[in-house]
């Protein structure tokens, strides 16, 4: 292992941790309830913000690794996180104060931009090499998308203090 891969591969296993434990916590709070209340809405928004948040600062160093299957284990997380994101957020749509038709994250709806990047990194598992090659575009949209997510957080948690 090189020495600078020693940081990827901390990000790898700190965003792997993240999303076992928070994709358990989320699941438990989405069966558990009938109805989500906005309060378990912000919590859910929050880490969907922070895990793409993680996965794109791992996709900005994937620039920098040279090593094949570290590039590839970047991409399988990246999928499962963004496949995690995409396919929950239905589950509380019900629950935001804006309805999902309206999440439109650089002219794409929030679910076209997560099945665009979940296509791509798909891609990236069986050709790791190109993810160091677009890791740029991939950064900005995970990006882009990973703010959308903590700016409703934020917008939610306004309104609940004020109600």
């Amino acid at each position: 292992m090189e020495r600078d891969n020693v940081y990827v591969h901390y990000l790898i296993g700190e965003l792997e941790s993240y999303i076992i434990d928070n994709r358990e916590k989320v699941e438990k709070l989405i069966n558990s309830r009938k109805n989500i209340s906005v309060e378990d809405s912000v919590f859910i928004f929050e880490k969907f913000s922070n895990s793409l948040k993680k996965t794109t600062a791992l996709v900005k160093l994937s620039g920098e690794v040279a090593d094949r299957d570290t590039l590839r284990t970047i991409s399988i997380l990246s999928s499962e996180t963004i496949a995690w994101v995409m396919f929950t957020l239905p589950s509380v749509e019900n629950t935001i104060p804006v309805f999902l038709d309206n999440l439109w994250v650089d002219n794409r709806h929030i679910i076209d931009a997560l099945g665009e990047l979940l296509l791509e990194f798909d891609e990236y598992i069986e050709s790791p090499e190109n993810l160091s090659r677009y890791n740029e575009e991939l950064y900005q949209a995970l990006n882009d998308v990973s703010m959308a997510f903590g700016h409703l957080s934020d917008m939610m948690k306004k309104g609940v203090q004020e109600n």
